[in-house]
């Protein structure tokens, strides 16, 4: 899934953005699909971050940290505790979007237990959110939407997308890294809603360019 990023974003990268990419190793799981997961994914990354956190001459020196996992993950606030340098994963970073936009939102996201979980991670980190109009799910994992057959996995978002424009959503989150890329399926499923895509990784992207190009000029 890493791998399959580099490919989307590389019209992001200009000579003043350098990106570096940097997965889980061999004992993390290879899909967040639940709280546990998302612990156990935490604390192997972790572990083999740490030394990228360092500011010596041995390390290629960042400028600041994104975190691809579209949840209220725990990475986050674990590299905030070990960096003054900008870290935001991509949840927050498409929440924090869809709100400029200024349109109800919602989220089209993975299996059915990020329902509740991710409606729960916008009022934990955001607090009552009058557009938020709910979440909805493809019924795959994160892994899934890369093995299937591509057909299916676009009639599954389709779906799902249909489902949260019903719901009155007029922007739409993709929630999870690995829908990066998918936004005709998105809007196969908007059955002709003018309806606004927000691509969580790209949004994370741009967006913590953006704070780091703030902080050089105070």
């Amino acid at each position: 899934m890493t791998r399959g990023l580099e490919p989307i974003l590389a019209d992001l990268v200009h000579p003043s953005l350098t990106l570096h990419y940097h997965t889980g190793l061999e004992h993390a799981p290879p899909s967040v699909n639940d709280h546990t997961t998302s612990i156990l994914s935490a604390a192997h990354t972790f572990a083999s971050l740490l030394p990228l956190l360092q500011d010596d001459a041995e390390h290629v020196q960042h400028d600041a940290y994104l975190v691809a996992c579209f949840s209220d993950h725990p990475l986050v606030g674990m590299l905030r505790e070990h960096t003054a340098k900008p870290v935001l994963g991509i949840f927050e970073a498409s929440v924090m979007h869809s709100l400029a936009l200024g349109q109800p939102f919602g989220i089209v996201t993975t299996g059915k237990y990020w329902e509740g979980a991710l409606a729960e991670g916008v009022r934990r980190v955001f607090g009552s959110v009058p557009a938020f109009v709910g979440v909805e799910s493809t019924g795959m994992t994160a892994l899934e939407l890369h093995a299937l057959p591509a057909e299916a996995v676009a009639e599954g978002i389709a779906a799902a997308a249909g489902r949260i424009v019903a719901k009155g959503a007029r922007t739409i989150m993709m929630g999870c890294a690995g829908m990066s890329g998918m936004e005709d399926a998105v809007r196969r499923g908007c059955g002709g809603e003018s309806v606004q895509i927000v691509d969580a990784v790209r949004s994370g992207v741009v967006t913590l360019e953006g704070l780091v190009r703030a902080q050089r000029l105070v």
